[in-house]
């Protein structure tokens, strides 16, 4: 079975090309930091969070912020990363969830749109019968 970098199911997704950010002196650390620093900018209500993860049974997905409503993670696998962007509540439930995911729908498509300043965004296409995943630049 194919393989391709994990994203959270029922997320806003961005995918992006990392394979040359070594090449072109750019690094995974400062593409992290770029986008953790613009969103706390951009959006208050954001916290930085320290080595969590998403939890089972998702494996490679780091939570870089959240809030009451949402989280926002990221993983890299071959060269190809994805951003997810999704309701909180769809693993620590709570009587607030109908109210995060109107947060989520209104604020997600901007959301991704900062990750597009610092990322070539990749669009996926489909998946191999053999579950690799197929993606085009934008």
């Amino acid at each position: 079975m194919g393989r391709g970098v994990e994203t959270i199911s029922d997320a806003w997704i961005l995918y992006f090309d990392c394979s040359d950010f070594d090449e072109d002196g750019y690094d995974w650390d400062e593409l992290i930091q770029n986008t953790i620093g613009t969103f706390l900018y951009k959006y208050r209500s954001l916290t930085k969070c320290k080595d969590k993860w998403v939890p089972y049974p998702y494996r490679e997905n780091k939570i870089l912020l959240e809030n009451a409503h949402i989280q926002i993670s990221i993983s890299e696998y071959c060269g190809c990363g994805a951003v997810s962007v999704f309701n909180r509540d769809k693993f620590d439930t709570i009587e607030h969830y109908h109210l995060a995911e109107h947060w989520l729908n209104q604020n997600a498509e901007n959301i991704l749109k900062v990750v597009e300043q610092y990322v070539t965004p990749l669009r996926r296409l489909g998946t191999f019968s053999n579950g690799c995943p197929v993606f085009k630049k934008k």
